[in-house]
């Protein structure tokens, strides 16, 4: 009978280590279960946030000569800015130094102030370290009438993005739905561009 009592107390004894030992790694699989589950968490983080940065990435701030600020989102072919809805836009870059872009200048005014309900022009000063007293001299005598941005590293992170521009003048016209419609290299062809601001009042 001892010997039983013995017996049954050690079968006791076995079956609590048993009991233990699968109640250790049933803990050990949840942890490990709930590590995954942080990964997975911190995984998608990491993408969410890595989304947002192209985002932010493809957002412009230009900050414009006479002290305004148009946002304005390149991706895929697409511009995208609330100041700029149900307008045709063209990107111009182009430099104070840059004999062709002088040219340019007359014809964008008269285009410019005859469609400017629903076109504009935005001059992506392509130039580096410029002086803003030379700049408002050379504004006023070519009387610019459109917008110029003067914020340097927004307007060649944007120059990069529209395909690396490397020469100016180069332009780039959107359509009012945002869509990518053409791109200009050298001195735009005006009757095109006429054109096009024709087409888009149909």
């Amino acid at each position: 009978m001892l010997k039983t009592k013995k017996q049954k107390i050690n079968l006791a004894r076995k079956n609590m280590k048993n009991k233990y030992l699968l109640l250790l790694i049933s803990f050990l699989f949840i942890g490990c279960e709930e590590e995954k589950k942080a990964q997975l968490i911190q995984q998608k983080d990491i993408k969410a946030n890595t989304e947002l940065k192209k985002e932010v990435d493809k957002t412009y701030n230009l900050k414009t000569f006479d002290g305004e600020t148009i946002k304005l989102t390149v991706d895929n072919n697409i511009l995208i800015s609330d100041k700029l809805e149900n307008k045709l836009v063209l990107i111009n870059f182009w430099a104070t130094w840059c004999p062709p872009c002088k040219k340019e200048i007359p014809i964008f005014n008269e285009i410019y102030e005859k469609y400017k309900d629903n076109f504009i022009i935005i001059g992506i000063l392509y130039e580096k370290d410029i002086d803003m007293n030379t700049l408002s001299n050379f504004i006023k005598e070519n009387n610019i009438k459109f917008p110029i941005t003067i914020t340097e590293n927004e307007n060649f992170r944007l120059a990069k993005e529209l395909g690396d521009v490397k020469r100016v003048p180069e332009s780039f016209l959107y359509g009012k739905d945002g869509l990518f419609i053409e791109k200009y290299i050298g001195i735009v062809d005006e009757k095109k561009l006429v054109n096009h601001i024709k087409d888009s009042l149909k």
